[in-house]
């Protein structure tokens, strides 16, 4: 494997800003660093593994970061997120959280029109900025839609094993998809190629480009949501680009465990 550069520029998040974990955070998951680099494609190695699916998001303690009623996270990027309206669906910023869909006939894994595991809905509120100074909100529905998803070359939502064919956590699910009552195999086939996540346009914030990303707790009781990573969108790849990213993110994620 080639070695990783000490400052190469990534499409993930690289700094906490700031932390505070709010009531009713989640104890373990505490630690801020874990929304750095890329999402995780393998979870819950050592105790249970497997691949990061939709009906199986990543869970590991070392891999989320929860906010409480209350509390905050900022975090920043080196690289600024552009607001370009060519990007796929016209979507700049993606973010990760721990959702995932109730299979309505496990273990083949099958989406239930009517609920999510772990999903959020409304209790982020989110802001972007470019200085850390002034702020404006997005619309984002924060550890919801649409879940992670790890490989594109899976077929059992539950695999204990990884794929070998990685999806692009760069590209955006298209936001018009109903997913309700899909298979797995057709959840993948539409998700196509890309990782999930929630995506997020920056038109209409009056910025052009941001750094900074903060999520605010503003429910009144003690619920949580996770965060577990931030990418940059990026243009189609051209060939062998996903692979490219997929090592960049490796190096960030290695980092992002050494600090």
């Amino acid at each position: 494997m080639a070695a990783c550069a000490a400052h190469a520029a990534d499409p993930w998040a690289d700094r906490v800003v700031s932390h505070a974990s709010g009531a009713g955070a989640v104890p373990s998951y505490s630690d801020p660093l874990t929304a750095l680099g890329m999402p995780e494609r393998f979870t819950g190695e050592g105790v249970f593994p497997g691949a990061v699916t939709p009906f199986n998001p990543a869970w590991g303690g070392d891999e989320l970061v929860s906010v409480g009623a209350g509390g905050h996270l900022i975090v920043a990027f080196d690289e600024p997120v552009v607001d370009d309206p060519a990007n796929p669906y016209g979507l700049d910023l993606i973010v990760f959280g721990n959702a995932g869909f109730i299979d309505d006939f496990y273990p083949d894994g099958t989406v239930r029109p009517d609920g999510m595991l772990f999903g959020e809905g409304q209790l982020p509120l989110v802001e972007v900025s470019p200085d850390g100074v002034a702020w404006a909100p997005v619309t984002a529905r924060i550890d919801a839609l649409f879940p992670s998803l790890g490989y594109r070359d899976l077929t059992d939502p539950y695999s204990t094993s990884p794929g070998s064919v990685v999806s692009d956590f760069t590209k955006p699910v298209n936001p018009a998809l109903n997913l309700a009552g899909m298979t797995f195999a057709q959840l993948v086939a539409a998700y196509d190629g890309s990782g999930g996540g929630t995506g997020i346009d920056l038109a209409g914030t009056g910025f052009w480009a941001i750094s900074y990303v903060r999520f605010t707790n503003v429910s009144t009781s003690p619920a949580a949501f996770e965060v577990e990573a931030l990418a940059d969108v990026s243009a189609v790849p051209a060939p062998g680009t996903v692979g490219l990213l997929a090592l960049v993110g490796v190096c960030a994620s290695r980092r992002r465990r050494e600090l």
